[in-house]
């Protein structure tokens, strides 16, 4: 069955990676809640690439680093779907800055939309999945979580919660056949970093992998459709790394 009729939110899928993952998911089946914060144009054009594919899907705006917002979009997807099944916390943010040269605001900001919303997400839905004892729970961290990137150690810093936290949750939904995972991606090509990995910095990383060039959004995609298939029923508490061999490049 794979993801085939279940309810799957995307959270941050207006563009980029999220885009990737709300198309994928619903060319594997699933009817996918596009979650955006700002823009609505954006989301449209994910859910009619969905629409266009035979794929069903709709938008809904929430800043889920907001309780209020997360609950309002909870009560929305159970007043049209009845149920969620599948939730990928991808939404988040990035911000360079040495050490020494991040704020307060810039450490709070990327703590709250990148570590905050996945725990309010996760303790919204939550009891959803447990109704229905079945579901799944993907949250989208980075290889920087692991390694504490120099430029970017506040992002880094919320990203290795996530990794914390998603062995948290997945000691809280075993009871209720939740199995909670995290995704850590590499150097991944998207629109957004098109131009960045050309550039020198870019070809240094890539030259920093094993196999010597960036992934693809598909690659990450194909991680997360396994970690939320009924075909996998034993893997919780774990991060997988899909990054190239990075560590040994």
């Amino acid at each position: 069955m794979g993801v085939k009729e279940r309810v799957a939110l995307i959270t941050g899928a207006s563009r980029g990676i999220g885009r990737g993952l709300a198309v994928g998911f619903a060319r594997a089946g699933a009817q996918v809640v596009v979650n955006y914060r700002k823009s609505r144009e954006e989301a449209d054009k994910t859910v009619n690439q969905i629409i266009d594919q035979g794929g069903r899907a709709m938008a809904i705006q929430a800043d889920v680093s907001e309780r209020k917002d997360v609950v309002r979009m909870k009560n929305e997807i159970m007043h049209n779907l009845g149920r969620l099944d599948i939730l990928v916390n991808n939404a988040g943010m990035n911000r360079q800055n040495f050490f020494w040269d991040i704020t307060d605001e810039e450490w709070d900001l990327l703590m709250k939309v990148n570590l905050k919303s996945v725990f309010i997400c996760a303790q919204e839905f939550m009891p959803v999945m447990a109704e229905n004892n079945w579901g799944r729970i993907i949250n989208i961290a980075s290889v920087s979580g692991q390694y504490g990137g120099p430029k970017t150690l506040h992002y880094a810093t919320s990203k290795a919660g996530i990794i914390s936290l998603t062995q948290g949750l997945s000691r809280y939904g075993a009871k209720d056949n939740i199995l909670v995972n995290a995704i850590a991606p590499g150097i991944i090509k998207t629109d957004m970093t098109k131009k960045e990995l050309e550039g020198p910095m870019g070809k240094t990383l890539v030259e920093g992998t094993l196999v010597k060039k960036p992934g693809e959004i598909n690659d990450v995609l194909q991680a997360c459709l396994h970690l939320a298939s009924d075909e996998q029923n034993y893997i919780t508490g774990h991060t997988l790394n899909v990054n190239g061999g990075i560590y040994l490049g």
